[in-house]
């Protein structure tokens, strides 16, 4: 018979308290091992005290002032190493002494200069520091460069980019980093307050206790101090759970501020490529490239994998750098992309994930409309709400077809728009989207698929 969680901690609890009986037993001595019955007994009679309660709250307060400044000042130097690697290197020392150093010697060093008081929150800041300062840092160095790429080609303003990309990319590492200084901080605030002994500590009557042989009382401080730490890293690890991503249906996106067009649709350009190189190491990939894609016309490129399309579209759109030439007759922010990649946020539902790249190009009132045509158009609506981690490749793909085809741009770059769609759905997306979505655009298409160039562009480049 399957046993609950709930019956089983029960069950492994009521064995330990057997274990602990037994062991009083077997000495004899109350003074040395008191009986469950004794330490709870004194545990309830803390639990009537008002001081009791002074004291829990000291130490409360110790550990969470300890842990917001390891936090702010892990945060702040972590933002200033992810930008600048001379910091990066000047704070590897520090932070390598403050992990080697056992808590004793950071107690023992401050107490020469710190009152009693001082002293926990000062120790709990520079035992916690390393933790909040290397997991924060290790979030930012691995935000995806493909988040940040899409950001920029879609000049995401940088409050926005801050709230959806940077935070959400970031709290695994924010909710690890404060689950483990969350222990860790309890642990170190009340050793800290064991040897400085400020008046009202838990700490403090622990040592009483054990300096008095009251040695049940003593037991009693212990499961205290357990309990509360249990609860204090339960309610933290609560808190942080409630901001996992989980899907959701009212938009996170759109019910922020106001945002109005930024411009009237301009005349679609024509793109002007001169004298391009560019080269990868020692790998040449353009060498003096020049060509036209004509304005207003669907331009297909193709030619073998490794020679370049991908690269050209990169250059063009303004992600990537070249070695020489240029790349003008157009603004490029005037661009959508479709990547080969979905880039979808997954911490945004397939709404949100449209939504937010027409922020700053349509008023606010009609993005839910065309987002929700949009998402017609795609077949998606069932999905709107869903985490891309609930969606299937293929749905994956169809939103990040909606995200570019949706933008009002007058430059759509496609990379291999329709990979993996089977033929009957890949052929209603066509004729829904394409005459109404590349209208009045400058649009280049790249693709192995000769029958997709043939059918959708105007014009066809063979690299």
């Amino acid at each position: 018979m399957k046993i609950s969680t709930t019956k089983r901690a029960i069950l492994i609890a009521l064995f330990w308290l057997l274990v602990w009986q037994a062991a009083c037993l077997a000495v004899g001595k109350e003074l040395i091992v008191p009986s469950p019955y004794s330490a709870l007994k004194s545990f309830c009679f803390l639990l009537t005290s008002s001081s009791f309660y002074l004291d829990v709250a000291a130490t409360i307060s110790r550990c969470v002032m300890g842990m917001i400044l390891s936090f702010i000042f892990g945060l702040v130097t972590a933002l200033l190493s992810y930008r600048l690697p001379l910091i990066r290197s000047l704070l590897s020392l520090p932070v390598l002494i403050f992990k080697a150093t056992p808590v004793m010697a950071f107690i023992i060093f401050l107490l020469l200069f710190l009152t009693s008081g001082k002293v926990p929150v000062v120790v709990c800041f520079l035992m916690c520091y390393p933790i909040a300062y290397t997991n924060l840092l290790s979030g930012l160095d691995n935000i995806s460069k493909q988040h940040i790429e899409l950001s920029k080609l879609y000049h995401l303003r940088i409050k926005d980019m801050i709230i959806f990309i940077f935070i959400p990319s970031v709290m695994p590492e924010i909710s690890a980093s404060l689950s483990l200084i969350a222990g860790l901080s309890w642990k170190t605030v009340v050793a800290a307050e064991v040897l400085a002994s400020p008046k009202f500590s838990m700490g403090y009557n622990l040592m009483n206790a054990k300096i008095y042989l009251e040695t049940a009382n003593l037991f009693a401080w212990i499961i205290s101090i357990i309990c509360f730490s249990l609860l204090f890293e339960n309610m933290i690890k609560r808190i942080l759970k409630s901001y996992s991503p989980k899907p959701y249906v009212k938009s996170k996106v759109i019910r922020r501020a106001k945002v109005m067009r930024l411009s009237d649709r301009k005349s679609p350009p024509e793109i002007i490529i001169s004298g391009l190189s560019k080269n990868y190491g020692e790998k040449t990939v353009f060498t003096d490239f020049s060509v036209r894609f004509p304005a207003g016309r669907v331009t297909a490129v193709t030619a073998p994998s490794g020679r370049g399309k991908t690269t050209l579209l990169r250059i063009i759109s303004g992600i990537e750098g070249y070695d020489g030439g240029a790349v003008t007759g157009f603004d490029n922010r005037d661009i959508s992309y479709l990547f080969q990649e979905n880039r979808l946020l997954p911490w945004l539902n397939v709404f949100d994930n449209i939504a937010l790249f027409l922020k700053g190009c349509v008023p606010t009132k009609e993005i839910r409309g065309d987002v929700t045509n949009m998402l017609e158009l795609l077949e998606l609506s069932a999905s709107a709400h869903q985490l891309p981690a609930q969606l299937s490749g293929g749905m994956k793909h169809r939103a990040a077809i909606g995200r570019a085809f949706i933008r009002p741009a007058s430059v759509l770059l496609l990379d291999e728009p329709f990979k993996g769609l089977d033929a009957d759905l890949k052929n209603r997306i066509i004729e829904r989207l394409w005459p109404e979505f590349t209208k009045a655009k400058t649009v280049l298409i790249v693709t192995h698929d000769k029958g997709d160039a043939d059918r959708l562009a105007d014009n066809q480049m063979f690299l």
